[in-house]
């Protein structure tokens, strides 16, 4: 076997029987892919969204604490969700 031979099923035959390996091994698994790695999401979708709100929240505060620093009147999130909505409708 030359040596070129060699490197040339190293570099590419290697990878491609792990690579099929793995298939068949996943070919055989008959459970779900969360289970075989025992996978939990870390939070609930319902912890997400109150975060999510947190943080909106947060967003607004700051924006509201630099307006009223340039003596601009302070927003409300529904003024920032109908200018929001404009814009999109706009580019749409």
């Amino acid at each position: 076997m030359t040596p070129n031979l060699y490197f040339l099923l190293m570099v590419l035959g290697l990878p491609a029987a792990i690579l099929l390996i793995a298939i068949l091994g996943a070919s055989l698994h008959r459970h779900d892919d969360e289970r075989l790695l025992d996978w939990k999401p870390t939070r609930s979708p319902t912890r997400e969204a109150e975060l999510h709100v947190g943080e909106t929240q947060q967003m607004l505060d700051a924006v509201n604490r630099y307006r009223r620093s340039r003596g601009a009147p302070e927003r409300r999130l529904q003024e920032v969700t109908e200018h929001g909505w404009a814009n999109l409708e706009q580019d749409a």
